[in-house]
């Protein structure tokens, strides 16, 4: 039996009319949400160069004690984490939610974009208070205590409409599994955001030695039951769309998500080895984090299924690319995060770059990559135009992927120096400036990293204003990373149809 072909362009246009009534109906969240978040990571990056800078040159800027690395390393990480990440998440999440389950947002857009704007003045208020000196100096959690009620009822604000989405899905062939990331992500952030702040900012007499554990516990948790759920589900969802080619292993795709969802919330306490906290709970934060091994690989493995025989698509999709690229950041971030959870290795590598690169490769690497190439596929969709340049996009892509390459190797190799160095009973006798002195090579190159990664989110953001503005190049063809920037070579032809889904 042979299908009508009127039929079915009766239902390919009805399909096409479904998916852009979808996408007018999310698009004023969402690019505002991506807006402001370019805006925050380039002026995170930024910043990440200034204090590098300022560990190497303490006179850099003159006494402004504003300027003080104690200072602008917390505002670096702020505006990545809050002003960048969760913007950019809620956004992609919105969408992702909005297509999959076949919803328009029917109700709330004007209240979503007043949290949106209720949470950047907070949080401008909140970096500014830390500029200021008055930080409370826990990590992720260093601006005041006003700020975490007005975050949290915004990211309510977002993640009830994409709950209520979730529920009222009607699609017939059921979800994928990016959808499970993506509520999962909803709920986890709610839990580890509540728990931690109610823990260390409402109790009178605070919590002494556990209270750094649970902080610990809340950047590891919004690492990997945050950023994590929503890159990877990101990965899910666009990978498949790209290619043309169904998941490679729906039991691949579930055992990585529960082993996760299992494994993620017990890691952080191993931060303090041989610190001040029960060491049960040391223990259970080590074999958590020596196991996540576990769904990054199943993850890995089943990304690499699904792409077998599509690789050339990596060289001209640019939300593949930077997806591609993300995943292979992914691995990376889970085998950095096993050599500082491992007693054998953590014990040396804690208190040193090494957990800076983590943090890197985990919230940028991974993350950002794959928040980037969702950002290059939705973001056409909404304004109704393409993106402009090529060059722009390539210029994009390589120097992030260079800059964040070097924060990770260079981070690395010096938390193996720093820990031989701080572990050899030879040198406990040494003032610390000499192991601050020694990690200056390594500092210079994060710096020159954050520098070429500052330049690279500078013309995204200018690419991605020409976009919400209007002026994108007005055409019915994806903007391919062809050198020609034409359309007409096997490759570019075999993921049009794909990328203009």
């Amino acid at each position: 039996m042979t299908s009508d072909p009127s039929n079915t362009d009766q239902d390919s246009v009805a399909d096409n009319q479904r998916r852009a009534a979808i996408d007018k109906s999310v698009r004023g969240p969402v690019l505002f949400l991506f807006l402001n978040g370019a805006f925050w990571l380039m002026l995170s990056t930024i910043l990440g160069v200034l204090a590098a800078v300022r560990l190497v040159a303490p006179d850099f800027l003159g006494g402004c004690e504003w300027t003080t690395y104690g200072r602008l390393q917390p505002v670096h990480m702020n505006a990545l984490v809050y002003g960048w990440g969760v913007q950019a998440a809620l956004g992609i999440m919105l969408w992702i939610m909005a297509r999959r389950s076949g919803q328009e947002l029917r109700s709330g857009k004007s209240l979503l974009i007043a949290a949106g704007v209720f949470w950047n003045v907070t949080l401008t208020l909140g970096l500014l208070s830390v500029l200021m000196g008055k930080s409370t100096s826990m990590e992720w959690m260093e601006m005041p205590k006003f700020v975490w009620p007005v975050l949290l009822l915004g990211f309510l604000c977002y993640a009830w409409p994409i709950a209520r989405m979730f529920g009222r899905a009607f699609r017939p062939e059921g979800f994928m599994v990016s959808t499970w990331y993506i509520l999962g992500a909803c709920f986890w952030f709610v839990w580890i955001y509540v728990t931690a702040n109610v823990a260390l900012h409402c109790i009178p007499s605070g919590l002494g030695a556990i209270g750094a554990g649970i902080n610990a516990w809340f950047v590891h948790g919004m690492i990997l039951m945050f950023f994590v759920p929503v890159g990877v589900g990101a990965a899910y969802y666009f990978i498949p769309k790209i290619t043309g080619q169904p998941i490679a292993s729906a039991q691949l795709a579930s055992s990585g998500f529960w082993a996760l969802a299992i494994l993620g919330g017990w890691t952080g306490m191993q931060r303090y080895m041989g610190g001040p906290l029960p060491s049960w709970m040391v223990s259970v934060g080590a074999c958590a984090g020596v196991l996540l091994l576990i769904p990054v690989g199943l993850v890995g493995l089943n990304h690499h299924l699904t792409t077998l025989g599509k690789h050339d698509a990596v060289s001209t999709s640019p939300t593949l690319r930077f997806i591609f690229f993300g995943s292979l950041f992914y691995p990376v971030s889970g085998i950095i995060l096993a050599l500082i959870s491992a007693f054998y290795t953590g014990s040396a590598m804690q208190f040193t770059q090494a957990w800076y690169a983590y943090q890197t490769v985990a919230v940028y690497g991974f993350f950002s990559m794959c928040a980037f190439g969702a950002i290059y596929y939705i973001t056409p969709r909404l304004t109704g135009c393409e993106w402009l340049s090529v060059r722009l996009i390539r210029n994009h892509f390589w120097f992030s992927v260079y800059g964040v390459a070097t924060i990770v190797i260079m981070g690395i190799v010096a938390g193996i120096q720093q820990g031989d160095d701080m572990n050899n009973p030879d040198n406990w006798n040494l003032d610390f400036m000499n192991h601050v002195i020694n990690s200056r090579p390594y500092v210079v190159a994060r710096a020159v990293a954050w520098a070429l990664i500052s330049f690279s989110n500078v013309l995204f953001l200018l690419h991605l204003l020409l976009m919400v503005a209007g002026l994108g190049r007005r055409s019915n063809a994806p903007t391919l990373l062809t050198r020609d920037h034409g359309h007409d070579d096997t490759a570019s032809a075999s993921i049009s149809h794909a990328t203009h889904a």
